[in-house]
């Protein structure tokens, strides 16, 4: 076990010696998570194989999965590929920085740990100042979500202390991300591209952009979070009611998500109280799962959510939170 550095810093100036600090943990072969404008991502410098492998053995995550590389400029991106056609350019050119990731086919100096073993390389360069600063100090960073394996992934430096404290070298503090949706990714190792993950940036905004549908791949299967709760969705109102009260006059210490709504008169004095706000001004789910296993919640309720208005990617995460973890 050893001592994690938790360097405050700006999120958006962020200090020239803070990062320079986080830099040479980098390029030392260690391990330190930084905000970015979805989570906090948990880097190691993406050509150093024994660095790479240490976030594996961090998160506990199967060391079959691929890794995303994080850049900060777009002449990176030819250190990492070795084909650009035209389709990743317009992506690139329209949604980036921002929280788009695009798998491409891999140069052999990308190690295979970074790669999963497979062909191809995802990319990503996120719009965050803390993260393209600490970038444009290391070079490509290896870099997921900043959490065990199967736990929600962390909206803020406090996230990563629960998970993470006392296995990484340090974590840049620049607070809250913003609404807590991991990037969209695309595989382009095919001519017409396939979206694997929904996120921030919207299915329907890309295929506007390329003139074409892309097919998606299903998420039916994956597990729950790790996070001792059980998540309830509710079909509508009058099912959210019904659940609500059959579950009170059971002595559920149970949980409630409002979706862009206010509580009524002493409503909350029966259960936590929790508010998902679809704009991102309220707690993102993830934050609100983990607040919910902290204060001892068995039981969390949605309140019922327009799947249009809610959008594709949250509807994912909340049908993921709501199935059974894996053991």
């Amino acid at each position: 076990m050893i001592k994690t550095e938790y360097l405050q810093v700006d999120a958006q100036q962020p200090e020239v010696r803070v990062i320079e600090l986080a830099a040479q943990y980098i390029k030392d072969g260690e391990l330190v998570a930084f905000p970015t404008e979805t989570v906090y991502g948990l880097g190691a410098d993406a050509f150093q194989p024994a660095a790479v492998e240490k976030i594996f053995q961090a998160k506990g995550r199967p060391p079959e999965q691929a890794l995303l590389v994080h850049i900060s400029h777009r002449e990176q991106v030819f250190r990492l590929v070795a084909e650009v056609p035209t389709i990743a350019l317009k992506l690139m050119d329209r949604f980036w920085p921002g929280p788009l990731s695009i798998i491409l086919p891999a140069l052999p100096t990308v190690p295979a740990i970074v790669r999963g073993g497979q062909a191809g390389v995802g990319l990503r360069m996120p719009a965050h100042p803390v993260a393209l600063a600490l970038i444009e100090m290391t070079g490509p960073l290896a870099a997921p979500s900043a959490n065990l394996y199967g736990r929600p992934s962390p909206t803020s430096a406090q996230h990563v202390r629960q998970d993470l404290d006392g296995k990484i070298a340090a974590v840049l503090d620049a607070g809250n991300t913003g609404a807590g949706l991991e990037s969209t990714l695309i595989d382009l190792m095919t001519p017409r591209g396939r979206i694997l993950r929904q996120g921030g940036i919207k299915v329907e905004e890309i295929e506007e952009l390329l003139g074409q549908t892309l097919a998606v791949a299903g998420t039916e299967a994956r597990p729950g979070y790790k996070t001792g709760l059980q998540v309830v969705l509710s079909d509508d109102q009058a099912d959210f009611e019904r659940r609500r009260e059959d579950m009170l006059v059971r002595g559920t210490q149970l949980g409630v998500v409002l979706v862009d709504g206010c509580p009524k008169p002493g409503e909350t004095a029966s259960y936590q109280l929790f508010d998902l706000r679809l704009n991102g001004s309220g707690m993102s789910l993830y934050a609100i799962l983990r607040a919910a296993a902290q204060q001892g919640v068995e039981t969390l309720l949605f309140a019922p959510l327009d799947p249009d208005q809610a959008g594709a990617a949250l509807m994912d995460r909340l049908r993921r939170a709501a199935a059974p973890a894996a053991e």
